[in-house]
């Protein structure tokens, strides 16, 4: 790892450890996630839910076992595009107040099998729509290239084992 990518990661984490989170807020986006998020999307899914859902999309189905991606995936991919809270928090309002396939960061397949989300953050308040993106952005720590690299190595491990 160089210098640059070692003071940049240094750069985009200082700040989260001298934040406080309220516990209040996270307990409201949890509960605004409850209400409104998860008639779709499972709170988390473990990697062998990740693998069966890949392993559906790679034979052309849907995935059997979800109904929209789980929360854990959509926070670490959102991460990965948009790292710092305040960037993370901006675009989740946007998109789940005005989601399009232009502004998203899943993969193709996500669109194929789940579509494009209803605008439910339309009939929700500012205060709701903050309170469950700061609730995604830290509920999960995982990180996109490590969740599906592990997915990848468990795909490989399960595939050689038939």
């Amino acid at each position: 790892m160089n210098i640059r990518k070692i003071l940049t990661s240094f750069a985009v984490t200082l700040p989260l450890l001298a934040q406080e989170v309220n516990p209040d807020v996270l307990k409201k986006g949890y509960e605004v996630f409850r209400r409104t998020c998860s008639i779709c999307h499972m709170e988390e899914a473990s990697i062998w839910e990740f693998l069966r859902a890949r392993l559906s999309v790679l034979k052309g189905e849907r995935p059997q076992n979800i109904d929209a991606p789980p929360m854990n995936l959509i926070s670490a991919r959102i991460k990965s595009f948009y790292p710092n809270e305040v960037e993370f928090v901006e675009f989740v309002k946007d998109y789940i107040t005005n989601p399009s396939r232009e502004k998203g960061v899943c993969f193709k397949a996500a669109y194929v099998f789940f579509g494009i989300m209803p605008p439910i953050g339309q009939g929700m308040s500012e205060e709701e729509k903050t309170a469950v993106a700061e609730w995604m952005y830290y509920r999960y720590s995982d990180r996109w290239d490590d969740l599906f690299k592990k997915v990848k190595d468990l795909q490989k491990r399960v595939l050689k084992e038939k």
